[in-house]
This record gives C-alpha cells, sequence and structure tokens, in this order.
C-alpha cells in the first residue's frame, strides 16, 4: 500500500518522517519540489510538504484592472481559484494521486484544515483524470512535533473536517471581497496608486478606527488640576499617609487641612493586616503569548513568526490555540523533568519539589490544541537572540503554572491628625511562589510598620503634591491586542499580522501606538457616511457567521451572500461622497511635522510620513527644499543648523542605534562626510555607511554595482573611522562605541586584525 502524507511546512514534513520512520526516511525530488519517502511495515510512505497554500482565490483576469473595473460588478464578481506554487502543485498530482491513503498532517486549525483541502481536491482532480477510485482519507491531528504525538496521532488517525476548511475559505472571500472593492475605491477616489494605494480592510479599518479614536480623546482632553494631601510619620521607618479626600481640586480645601495638620503628631484610629493570594497566571493562549512578547521588546508579528518557527523545530507546542486550561493527557511531570537537565534546572526542580504538580486554570477550555508549552528542552545555546528570549518566556510561564500560588501581606490603617483622616496601605511579599519562576512581573511594595489602635505616631512632614487629570493612554501592543480579543476583531491567527499591515501601509507608529496624518485622515473619511465598516460589530458578527459554519450550522455561500450584499450598500454610501473623501485625504498628504524653518523662505519645513520614506519639504508651493528621507524610524527635530548649507538638521532615530544627526539634503557634503569610513581596499572608491531595507547598517562602496564590497557593522551605539587602514586586508579600522566601552576593529569580521587582543581603548 502507499500512503501519501501532506504537510504544511518542510520542518514538519521532515520531523514526522524521522519518528514514523525511525531515522531511515530519504529525501527527494519530484517535478522541482523536495519531498520524503520511507517503507514502514511494508508500506510507501512520502510526504509532501506546501510551503503554506499552494492556490489562492482570486478575480478573473477580466476583473484586475483598478481603473477600468465598475466596482459595482466587483461586488457580484465570482472568484477563481489560482495556482500559487506551481512546483508543489506538480509534485502532488505525480507523487501523492496515485496512493491508496492520504493522511492530511497540516496544522490542525482551520486555516490549516482549508489548506489540506486544497491539496487535497488537486489529488482527486488527478485521479478523477487518470480513472482511479476513491482513495481512504484521513486526518493527523496534533498539537507538537515531538515522537509521543506524532506517533499517538498517526496511530489515531481522525476524519478531515470540511466544515472548518469552508469557513476559512468563506473568510477569504469576504476579506478578498471588501478588501479589493474598497481599497480600489479609496485609492482611485484620491489618486493614490502604485505603492502609495491606500488599503482598506475587513479588520484592519476598524482596528485602525480604535487606535485614531483614543487618539481624538486624547487631543480632546482638557486636564484639570488637583491636589493630594500627605503626611509623612516616622516608626521604624518612614512611611506616608494621603488625606481621606483623595484628588481635592479647590486648593483653598488643601490650604485649610494644611492650616490644621502642619506641626501635629497623628493618632490611629484603625489598623488592619491581612495576608491574600498573589494568583498564578493561567497558562498561555496565543493572545496573552503576544501581549507579554510584546512586554519584553519583541512585536507581536515578529513574536509570532519565532514561535511557529520554535514548533517547527520542535521546541514549543502549537503556538495558535484559545485554550487556557491544559489537557488531562499532557504529561506535565515529564516535561518539567526534561527541563531539569536544562539552565532552568533551579526552576523544574521547585516544581519537581511539589508534593503534586497541579495546573493553574484559565477562563478557556478548548478541544482544539492546548495552551503554549515547552514540547521538548532546549539545551544552553542552542537558541540566541530573540528566539532564546521566545522559548524561556514559554518554559518560564508553563513552569509558573505549575507552581505554587504567592502570598502578599497587606496593612491597612486610619490616622488622625488634627482631625483630619488621613489612610495609609503598606504591602509585602511574603512568599513570592511562582513570581520566583516568572521574573517579568514585579510586585509593587510599600511599608507600613505594625500599628495598635489608639497610639500616637509623629509626624514630621506635611505637604500637598500638585497633579493634573490624565487623558487615556495610547493602545501599546499589548493591550491593543486585549482589545481587538474584547471586541472580537480578527483571530488568534491574524491579529498580530493586522498591526503588522497597519504599520507598514503608514497607517499607525511607534508603541504605544499612534495613528500617523493618514491613518486619521483615512478613519475621518470612512466616518462621512453611515457605515458600519468601522466599527467592531460588523467584523464581530462576521466572526459568529465563521463560527457557525465550522459548526455546520450554516453554508458558507449564504455567509458570502450576505457580506456581498452588505458591501454593496456601503459602496453606494461612499460613491456618494467621493469628493469630501478626496479632499480629507489630500489634507492629509499636506500635513507633517515641522522640524525647522526654510533657508530660501523663511517658512516651515515640514516632514511628510510615507509609506516607506518621509517628504521633507518647504511649505511654499514650488520651492526647491523637497527631498526624499528613505529612514527606518524617525525622525526629530534638532533647532540646529547644517554647517555645510544652513538647512535645518535632523536627529533619525533608529531601533538599537545611537540617533544620528542628518541634514535634511541627502547630497549635503555634512551627510556624505560623517557616513565617510574610508577607502575601499578593491576599487579605492569610499566605504559609506547604509541602511538595509531591514534597518541594519553596514558598510558599501561608493562605486555599486560595479564595485560590491561591503561589510557588515555593530548595531548598537556609534561608528567613527580612526584614519588607519588594516595592515592585513586593507580595510578601514574603525572604532565602535556604546557607552563607556570603546574598541577598534576591522569590519572583516575574519579578519586576523579582530583576532588580535588589546584593541580596547579606556572610555574617555
Amino acid at each position: 500500500m502507499k500512503c501519501a502524507i501532506i504537510t504544511e511546512k518542510a520542518d514538519v514534513a521532515r520531523r514526522i518522517s524521522f519518528f514514523l520512520s525511525e531515522g531511515k526516511a530519504k529525501s527527494k525530488r519530484s517535478k522541482g519540489h523536495n519531498y520524503i519517502e520511507f517503507e514502514k511495515d511494508g508500506n510507501t510512505y512520502v510526504v509532501v510538504p506546501l510551503s503554506g497554500h499552494i492556490v489562492e482565490i482570486n478575480f478573473p483576469p477580466s476583473m484586475k484592472d483598478w481603473k477600468s473595473v465598475d466596482l459595482r460588478k466587483l461586488v457580484e464578481s465570482e472568484t477563481v481559484i489560482e495556482v500559487k506554487n506551481r512546483s508543489a502543485y506538480s509534485t502532488l498530482k505525480d507523487i501523492a494521486a496515485d496512493a491508496d491513503q492520504i493522511i492530511i498532517a497540516t496544522d490542525y486549525d482551520r486555516e490549516g484544515e482549508l489548506i489540506g483541502m486544497e491539496a487535497l481536491n488537486i489529488v482527486l482532480e488527478e485521479r478523477q483524470r487518470r480513472h482511479l477510485g476513491m482513495p481512504d482519507i484521513k486526518r493527523a491531528k496534533f498539537s507538537a512535533l515531538t515522537r509521543q504525538e506524532v506517533t499517538e496521532a498517526f496511530s489515531n488517525l481522525i476524519d478531515v473536517n470540511k466544515a472548518m476548511a469552508d469557513s476559512a475559505e468563506a473568510r477569504e472571500v469576504i476579506d478578498l471581497l471588501w478588501g479589493a472593492v474598497l481599497t480600489r475605491f479609496f485609492s482611485n477616489a484620491t489618486g493614490r496608486w502604485g505603492r502609495d494605494f491606500l488599503s482598506i480592510g475587513r479588520v484592519q479599518t476598524p482596528t485602525l478606527a480604535l487606535i485614531v479614536k483614543r487618539e481624538r480623546e486624547i487631543l480632546s482632553f482638557v486636564p484639570e488640576k488637583f491636589w493630594r494631601v500627605f503626611v509623612s510619620f516616622d516608626k521604624g521607618g518612614t512611611f506616608r499617609a494621603e488625606h481621606v479626600e483623595g484628588n481635592i481640586k479647590d486648593h483653598r480645601r488643601v490650604e485649610e487641612i494644611l492650616s490644621k495638620v502642619r506641626g501635629k503628631d497623628g493618632r490611629v484610629r484603625s489598623f488592619e493586616r491581612w495576608e491574600e493570594p498573589i494568583r498564578r497566571p493561567a497558562p498561555f493562549n496565543t493572545n496573552e503569548f503576544l501581549r507579554e512578547a510584546s512586554r519584553i521588546g519583541i512585536s507581536p508579528a515578529n513574536a509570532m513568526r519565532i514561535a511557529e518557527s520554535l514548533y517547527n523545530r520542535g521546541y514549543i507546542s502549537y503556538p495558535r490555540t484559545d485554550n487556557t486550561v491544559y489537557n488531562r493527557s499532557l504529561p506535565l511531570r515529564k516535561i518539567v523533568e526534561s527541563l531539569a537537565e536544562t539552565q532552568f534546572s533551579r526552576e523544574a526542580n521547585m516544581v519537581l519539589s511539589l508534593d503534586s504538580v497541579r495546573p493553574s486554570r484559565g477562563r478557556t477550555e478548548a478541544t482544539d490544541h492546548p495552551p503554549i508549552y515547552p514540547a521538548s528542552a532546549a539545551k544552553k545555546g542552542e537558541l540566541t537572540g530573540d528566539y532564546a528570549k521566545i522559548y524561556e518566556l514559554v518554559v518560564r510561564r508553563f513552569l509558573a503554572t505549575l507552581y505554587t500560588d504567592g502570598t502578599r501581606e497587606v496593612r491597612e490603617a486610619t490616622i488622625e491628625v488634627s482631625g483630619e483622616e488621613f489612610r495609609a496601605r503598606g504591602v509585602r511579599v511574603t512568599e513570592p511562589g511562582w513570581l520566583s519562576i516568572y521574573t517579568y512581573h514585579r510586585q509593587a511594595e510599600a511599608f507600613l510598620p505594625d500599628l495598635h489602635s489608639g497610639e500616637e505616631v509623629k509626624a514630621i512632614d506635611w505637604y500637598e503634591e500638585e497633579d493634573e487629570t490624565k487623558p487615556p493612554p495610547r493602545y501599546d501592543m499589548s493591550s491593543l491586542l486585549r482589545k481587538m480579543e474584547e471586541l472580537n476583531l480578527g483571530t488568534k491567527s491574524t491579529r498580530h499580522d493586522i498591526i503588522e499591515k497597519l504599520q507598514k501601509r503608514g497607517f499607525i507608529e511607534g508603541n504605544p501606538v499612534r495613528p500617523t496624518p493618514l491613518g486619521m485622515s483615512l478613519i475621518d473619511s470612512i466616518l462621512t457616511v453611515e457605515s458600519k465598516i468601522s466599527e467592531p460589530e460588523m467584523t464581530a458578527e462576521l466572526e459568529v457567521d465563521m463560527d457557525r459554519i465550522a459548526e455546520n450550522k450554516v453554508d458558507k455561500e449564504s455567509v458570502v451572500n450576505q457580506s456581498r450584499k452588505m458591501l454593496s450598500s456601503v459602496l453606494e454610501d461612499f460613491r456618494e461622497k467621493e469628493d469630501i473623501i478626496n479632499g480629507k485625504i489630500k489634507e492629509a498628504e499636506n500635513s507633517g511635522e515641522t522640524v525647522g524653518l526654510c533657508p530660501v523662505h523663511s517658512r516651515e519645513v515640514i516632514a511628510i510620513k510615507k509609506r516607506d520614506h518621509y517628504e521633507i519639504r518647504c511649505t511654499v508651493e514650488g520651492c526647491p527644499i523637497n527631498y526624499r528621507l528613505y529612514a527606518r524610524g524617525s525622525i526629530k527635530k534638532t533647532d540646529e543648523r547644517c554647517s555645510a548649507c544652513s538647512k535645518p538638521l535632523i536627529k533619525v532615530i533608529r531601533k538599537g542605534q545611537s540617533p544620528e544627526l542628518r541634514c535634511i539634503d541627502p547630497a549635503c557634503a555634512f551627510n556624505v562626510e560623517r557616513s565617510r569610513m574610508g577607502k575601499c581596499p578593491s576599487d579605492g572608491g569610499d566605504l559609506v555607511v547604509r541602511q538595509s531595507r531591514n534597518g541594519k547598517r553596514f558598510l558599501s562602496c561608493s562605486n555599486y554595482p560595479k564595485c560590491t564590497v561591503s561589510y557588515p557593522l555593530p548595531q548598537m551605539g556609534t561608528v567613527e573611522p580612526t584614519g588607519q587602514v588594516c595592515q592585513y586586508c586593507g580595510a578601514p579600522i574603525l572604532l565602535s562605541i556604546r557607552g563607556r566601552r570603546r574598541w577598534r576593529f576591522c569590519p572583516k569580521m575574519d579578519c586576523q586584525f579582530n583576532r588580535r587582543r588589546g584593541d580596547e581603548e579606556p572610555a574617555s
């Protein structure tokens, strides 16, 4: 018998093959695509990896021209299936079509089920062409790429779930329709095509609207002053108590209180002390994992990419899950025992020292995948950089969910001073419990001594603190993900992608997140009509429909058709407001931050953030001060002028690098001189500092592309030329400065110069 196993990725194919064949599988190639083959129990197995979707939904060729196609027809247009991975498509037909059994082993979620069904349909079509009968069709469900999980999954095969695939396909069609129709409308209405197109999305637009709404609240917020009154006391240490009225808006009342209490000691009216638990965190689901990753400086999109890679390599379980309750069948103690042989031995042994391992539980118990946990133990040094950070985050969270609750002692006292009441609160962690494992969280503590009702306490200071009411905070990545989950915007698998798209398309920036002028004007344009497109309710309703399709309660065609009707109505509303929409977007295109004064007209020079660059120009139409600056990161005003051309100097701030002072004119001698590090050893050209598209700096020859000499540079700190030349390779010797450390190096990393010692210079 021949069995064809279809996987989503090459790493998964290799691990499955290794476990099922006991390491005897062989890699082969067909139609330009790699696959794996092995024999087991007298049967032949072929494992075909797909690299994700090998087909995609699109419009027919007659509907693809943005400018000529009537958008009303596009709403009603049928969709077609196009092959996007020709080599995988051909290999499936060549290798898998004659199999007696087909096993789908893609990720077990809606997207994975759709990918598997797409591949299965290709195989079945080819079998029909060859007049072959129907094969046995099964699905392997696993949540971690470990030997135990994989072998159990293939020993207990289940049926494929067509309803899950239909749900994912309905989402694809609806997202294509809404995205294509409204993106084309807004782009055509404003004349923004090519790289500058205006992207609209069923989920990304209401997400952007959330951010813009918060920014509007911040901009319109009018702060109010208030005061708080404190008395500091001394008993075995200093502590302070706040007046019971809290935020006082009338300063005359503050003066009245202080005039009564100044110079007076206090008398304790009440004192209470109790202990309360510091509850363990729930196991990681996708959204909580992404939020915690953002707190350690790793963006949601990057965290998910790393998590998927760690899953494919067998280090962690499947990272796309809603579940916050470990399955009873999960061998928790065995996993902890494996971690005891790693750098987490102290933490693992803390868990193993308990009489029994009883995990915490979250609110959501699902049946698709367990919470995220470490599937195998990584030795120290196996993972580096952000991969090591994400793995450690998963390990520490897992162990924390298995350890004990913490405990804190809380103390509260009411103290009367000359007839005025003050309250003091103290908190002390008495037993850290899980906090000693999950080191990312800290408990705030405050000192309050033992007090007794009726005793006098010596006051040593009486004072007021002035403050003002604050606007609501901007969303950071963590709180934005939480809000999207709360409003049912997107899914656990798509939310991080939505945020990344908004960043890449120039609608939002920074963390905490703020909308760009373009992002704000886009939402303002959308709000010119009474449409639900910017409201989370419409998207949430569609998410409910996706669930109903997956549960076989409604068919995908009816959901798609209902969405077409809604889209048609929205489009007509926007068509009536086209001129207003165009005006709002044009206004945003001409707004930016002031970076200095024009040396020609003495008018403001503004920096306008575009998708992949800044447009820096004078506000006077036709002024020659008009430049493009391709700089990943942000720019700041300096109030300085260039010594070479008198144009404004700006500060370019890139993540991980020291701020760079630049003239707004890219060709200015000021910039050229500061970026020149020495002569190219190949052709004598200038070696200059450049920035890659990924924001990494490097050295390359000014005669590129004729000369392709280039060198990597340290990403942190500053780099300066020394005027010296390497005696071994001829490259210029550079000086790297990071904090108090200064050291000379050759940019050719494998050069003998860098293997010498004694080139570090003392800090100046």
